[in-house]
């Protein structure tokens, strides 16, 4: 999944200004592959295990001393619309972690932060990303 310019990030009662996009990553954490012997082809294929992985992009427009820190959990929101109207606004909701913050500069792209987190579910095995109609509040 991927979010360009999301209208509002939040995490946990922090708002993050100026996001350039979110992406949502679903990757198998482990895989269970099986043959037969009748032929080269794979015959049965399982994911026992997944992982979800959160890039944020932001751009930074001043300094920002209080920035994410890996290890800080909480609950990442964002509210997207494909119009950027009401019409259509989209709720992202999930408990992540902060696996990684990192900071790039550059005369072409400016002052810009990358934050990687890690979705984690209350019981294991509900799925920790929830997408709901957000409706007209923020």
């Amino acid at each position: 999944m991927l979010v360009l310019n999301p209208r509002v990030v939040k995490f946990g009662s922090v708002v993050w200004d100026g996001v350039l996009s979110v992406a949502i990553d679903r990757l198998a954490n482990r895989k269970t592959i099986g043959w037969t012997d009748a032929g080269p082809h794979a015959t049965f294929a399982d994911i026992p295990e997944q992982r979800i992985e959160v890039r944020i992009t932001q751009e930074l427009t001043r300094e920002d001393l209080a920035g994410p820190i890996p290890g800080q959990q909480a609950e990442l929101v964002l509210y997207t619309s494909p119009t950027s109207s009401e019409a259509g606004r989209r709720k992202v909701s999930l408990q992540a972690v902060v696996v990684q913050v990192s900071h790039e500069l550059s005369l072409k792209k400016g002052a810009v932060r990358m934050i990687e987190l890690v979705a984690v579910s209350a019981t294991g095995a509900g799925d920790p990303v929830t997408i709901s109609d957000a409706g007209a509040a923020a």
